[in-house]
């Protein structure tokens, strides 16, 4: 049975034809964004921050920043693409400190919600022929019952409430936590915006559900009806990993 995933979908709309070297090709992508790195490196820090909770040890910042450093190291390589202009990697390292540090002062001791997941896989069937595949980077119950799907953004661009609520990812998640556990009553969708030490939290009703399933099965028709993948040339063309193989790249 195929399976999709959120990422897939996106890279589709983004580009079918980086869709086709990533998932049809399976072309391993030539280099690794300085932004990817950020990201990887910072969701290892907040994985291992509530692991330790978990377990009853409360990381103080000091050791929050050196989870961050060590997956920084870790996964570092002088050869990551830096696109912006006047920015270096230390550029990049500094700002992952300060969303963390910020994360740390106005969360510490972590006991707003008791987290019951962390980065926890799922599949669950999104029809009879279709499976849909994920990573929930924290799955956490409050004090009420109402459970809780957090995701950590470092993007520097802040969306409004209303672009946040029309995204799809996290209305996905919820609907694979109510295909696992079918009697859960609330459920609040939390995106947290690191860069401006910013949530946004929203509940998705029944129907919004629904309509966010049935616009993901269309999608997902409309990827396997394409035969040409065509390349969608917009700037976001300077941050693509495979802009060194794609012809219309070549050609300029």
């Amino acid at each position: 049975m195929p399976s999709f995933s959120h990422s897939k979908l996106t890279t589709f709309q983004q580009c079918p034809q980086k869709y086709k070297f990533h998932y049809i090709d399976e072309i391993p992508p030539p280099v690794r964004s300085i932004e990817l790195h950020l990201g990887t490196s910072v969701h290892t820090a907040l994985e291992r921050l509530y692991g330790s909770a978990r377990q009853g040890q409360v990381a103080s910042r000091d050791e929050f920043l050196a989870f961050f450093q060590q997956a920084w190291d870790e996964g570092y390589s002088p050869h990551l693409r830096i696109v912006r202009s006047r920015t270096t990697a230390k550029t990049y390292m500094e700002l992952g400190r300060e969303m963390l540090m910020n994360y740390h002062w106005r969360f510490h001791p972590f006991t707003q919600s008791a987290t019951l997941e962390l980065e926890e896989k799922f599949l669950f069937p999104l029809s009879e022929q279709h499976e849909m595949r994920g990573i929930i980077d924290r799955l956490a119950k409050a004090a009420d019952g109402t459970l809780e799907i957090h995701d950590y953004k470092t993007s520097r661009r802040l969306p409004t409430s209303d672009q946040v609520s029309s995204d799809v990812q996290l209305a996905l998640y919820e609907i694979a936590i109510r295909h696992r556990w079918p009697e859960t009553d609330g459920i609040s969708l939390i995106w947290h915006y690191l860069a401006f030490d910013k949530d946004i939290q929203i509940k998705k009703t029944a129907q919004q559900l629904e309509t966010v399933k049935r616009n993901t099965l269309g999608m997902i028709q409309r990827i396997e009806a394409e035969k040409a993948f065509p390349t969608n040339v917009t700037p976001l063309c300077d941050w693509c990993e495979y802009k060194e193989i794609c012809p219309a790249m070549i050609k300029k």
